[in-house]
């Protein structure tokens, strides 16, 4: 690897350094060993012995001891910490509002685009919740090619020919199958733990096919001390004579955390009521007698005849006069006047009480749409959640529904199989305390159900939660029936007839549908990201012509490869957020990026020897400007001293911004 003491005035990383790849996790581990137990290193190796010594009793030995074991493991765990030499190719023509969203749907193999994603977002999401494929006997698709998984990639997707190894999609009547579903689940969820913050959590939907193995295997990866729960979810309206022993109504969502102590609480918050926003509260005075009007939900207005003392109660099978204002179910008979409501909501206003807990949003609309009062303002304070979910809108009829409504489907759902209820979703966005700020990953997207979810638990209670989501781009096959809705839409939208397609379009009419449900500002656009192989050029020198070879290697960019391109893999090497606010100037003919406030510059155009001093002096003058307390500046190798005069150029421009930014140059490099 080049460094910032090389004797080049701006090294440069290419494709073969530790910096043009998505992080070593091996050495990583080593090095978190080497904090600990500093003994155990002997001419830069690991002494195992030495490691057992220091761990005394707590070391198993020996062949007979406890864990889960199976054919390519061992494999399974090596290629989990191979870095990926791939990148995200930006597709802002397929995005929503992608100069102000902070959320991002990527396409491609999830376990290769996490890998990518270390850098930038190891130990920044809050949330995993994952849906992978339950292993039921049909097919399930994952690239198995450990060699070379990009090139394998692009052969899966029909990007490339198809030299590369196909797909494997393993039927019950092979006897591994469970063996092929280990080999697929461990290595992501390898990478994903890393991704997971101090107080982060994972919730990972499962039936009964792999539950067993997947215990085992979360418990290797987090720790059985870490797991929080094994939740029970109704996913059926009713029960489905579909088993032969009985009747199967409920999966399983097993959750771990990451490394603080953490509680699943039962949330309060669903629905509350703001003052400023959907759910206000209206006083009423008339001569003497005190009385208050509530409006408990848009277009809904509760009004209590009886105020006494400061307190109103509602009590069991009591008539309250309901009356709905701009409801069109009215007009179709299903709401009446003078609804009966079961349910008690009572609340002194002594010392302003009513007014605090309103003011502070500490009023919900509870399942039966009647107001109560949040009992726990703090996690601390709340009880922790049941290990039974029954969740209302949240069985997989009603992610059925959804789908059909979005879609304006007229048969039964022909996009997706069993897609997630958004209900669901949100329910584990609340449970797990997520908030403003906070990411919420969902590495097998399929639906996009997650994403739906986040923007409209957002749109009810204000929140800035982010989600980022990861889908193969699997291809339909346009003779099965069960994909006919599919692969119709992905032909009438003029776009390729693949799993991620959908996805895309699911957010995008999901996101039209949550803006229109508030006025509150609600980002409901995403940035889409496609995965591809490294912007930079391998060097692959031909024998028979290596004067060739070596001008070639010149240019280490790949022709196809836009200034965009590059600035995406510039970020996922350098660890910086993908959706970090940025801004741009035109300087010295050049694009320049300025991201986090400075912190990073960036120029990847082609810049001639003779607008070096333009573009440096404009460069240093936009730091001063910024004011960051260091700057790291990247340009593109290839394209300093385009005109051929490189080293002059390079010497050139390291020059001016060392000399006007001198400390606060944290970096020079070019990539």
């Amino acid at each position: 690897m080049t460094t910032e003491n090389s004797n080049s005035a701006i090294p440069q990383i290419t494709r073969d350094d530790e910096e043009a790849g998505s992080g070593d996790l091996a050495r990583e581990n080593v090095e978190r060993l080497k904090a600990l137990f500093p003994q155990i290193v002997a001419d830069g190796k690991v002494d195992f012995d030495v490691l057992r010594q220091l761990l005394g009793d707590e070391v198993e030995e020996g062949e007979e001891r406890y864990g889960l074991n199976w054919k390519g493991k061992r494999r399974a765990r090596a290629f989990a910490m191979t870095p990926s030499l791939g990148t995200l190719r930006p597709a802002p023509k397929d995005s929503v509002n992608w100069e102000t969203t902070q959320n991002i749907m990527i396409e491609g193999d999830n376990l290769e685009v996490l890998k990518l994603l270390r850098r930038s977002y190891a130990g920044k999401v809050k949330l995993i919740y994952i849906d992978p494929p339950y292993n039921t006997g049909g097919d399930f698709v994952y690239p198995d090619n450990y060699r070379d998984s990009i090139r394998n990639y692009m052969a899966l997707t029909g990007q490339r020919g198809s030299d590369g190894e196909l797909l494997n999609s393993e039927k019950e009547t092979n006897g591994r199958r469970h063996t092929d579903w280990l080999n697929m689940i461990y290595p992501r969820l390898t990478v994903a733990a890393e991704l997971l913050s101090e107080g982060g959590i994972i919730l990972i939907s499962i039936a009964d096919e792999e539950i067993s193995n997947l215990l085992q295997v979360t418990s290797e990866i987090f720790g059985e001390e870490r797991r929080a729960a094994i939740i029970h979810r109704r996913k059926n309206r009713k029960p489905h004579n579909a088993g032969e022993t009985m009747s199967y109504s409920y999966e399983f969502i097993v959750a771990f955390y990451a490394r603080e102590s953490f509680k699943l609480i039962q949330d309060y918050s669903t629905g509350h009521i703001d003052a400023k926003g959907t759910y206000a509260i209206y006083p009423v005075i008339q001569g003497d007698k005190k009385e208050r009007t509530y409006v408990f939900k848009a277009g809904v207005r509760v009004e209590a005849d009886d105020w006494q003392a400061g307190v109103i109660e509602a009590k069991r099978n009591s008539n309250l006069n309901i009356e709905i204002l701009d409801d069109p179910r009215v007009e179709e008979g299903i709401l009446q006047n003078n609804v009966r409501i079961k349910g008690r909501f009572r609340l002194t206003n002594e010392s302003g009480a009513l007014d605090k807990a309103m003011d502070a949003g500490n009023i919900f609309i509870n399942s039966t749409g009647f107001p109560k009062e949040k009992r726990y303002r703090t996690d601390e304070d709340a009880k922790v959640d049941n290990h039974h979910w029954d969740i209302d809108k949240g069985k997989n009829e009603d992610g059925d529904d959804e789908l059909k409504r979005l879609f304006k489907l007229k048969s039964d759902n022909n996009l997706f199989k069993y897609p997630k209820p958004v209900a669901l979703i949100k329910k584990a966005i609340l449970s797990t305390s997520t908030g403003d700020g906070d990411i919420v990953l969902d590495f097998f997207a399929g639906s996009g159900s997650t994403g739906h979810a986040v923007m409209a638990q957002n749109a009810e209670d204000g929140g800035e939660r982010r989600f980022v989501l990861v889908q193969l781009p699997e291809p339909l096959d346009p003779n099965a029936k069960a994909q006919q809705d599919a692969f119709e839409l992905c032909d009438r939208e003029g776009v390729p007839a693949n799993i991620a397609e959908l996805t895309k379009e699911r957010l995008r009419r999901a996101g039209k549908l949550v803006g229109k449900s508030t006025e509150k500002p609600v980002d409901t656009g995403f940035r889409v990201y496609k995965l591809a192989t490294s912007n930079l050029k391998p060097w692959q020198p031909d024998p028979d012509n290596l004067e060739a070879s070596i001008f070639d290697a010149v240019n280490n960019v790949l022709p196809d490869r836009s200034e965009d391109d590059l600035l995406v893999e510039l970020l996922l090497k350098t660890g910086i957020d993908l959706t970090m606010p940025e801004e741009k100037r035109e300087i010295g003919g050049q694009t320049v990026h300025a991201l986090g406030g400075g912190a990073l510059m960036v120029c990847l155009g082609n810049i001639a020897d003779e607008k070096a001093e333009e573009l440096g002096q404009g460069m240093a003058n936009w730091v001063d400007e910024l004011d960051p307390a260091q700057t790291t500046v990247y340009f593109k190798d290839s394209g300093i001293g385009s005109d051929g005069n490189r080293a002059a150029t390079k010497a050139n421009l390291a020059a001016i911004l060392r000399q006007r930014l001198g400390d606060r140059i944290a970096k020079i490099a070019s990539i």
